[in-house]
């Protein structure tokens, strides 16, 4: 049973995740574990998330001394692009 005194937390959808994902690769969080932390999402979840955006070309790896690094293509900056100019329009929306 729920707390009533606890506020409630939203969840993110998958969008909102895949974007938050692209921002922080796409801010130069390249090593997995730093973009799990910063994504605020459990290592499980992180792996299948990049295996998606990987298979949508949106993410390529490459490797560095036997780590696995992480960086958009340009078409994931293009949709990194594309979704915060959406926010951005829908936040002028509800402001005005």
């Amino acid at each position: 049973m729920q707390n009533m005194n606890q506020p409630q937390v939203a969840r993110r959808s998958r969008m909102e995740t895949f974007c938050d994902m692209l921002r922080v690769i796409g801010a130069g969080a390249v090593k997995p574990t730093h973009i799990m932390y910063k994504s605020n999402l459990s290592w499980k979840i992180m792996q299948s998330y990049i295996k998606s955006l990987e298979a949508q070309g949106l993410v390529v790896i490459s490797s560095e001394d036997g780590k696995h690094l992480y960086h958009l293509t340009e078409k994931g900056f293009q949709l990194l692009k594309q979704f915060q100019s959406i926010k951005e329009d829908l936040n002028l929306q509800n402001e005005s």
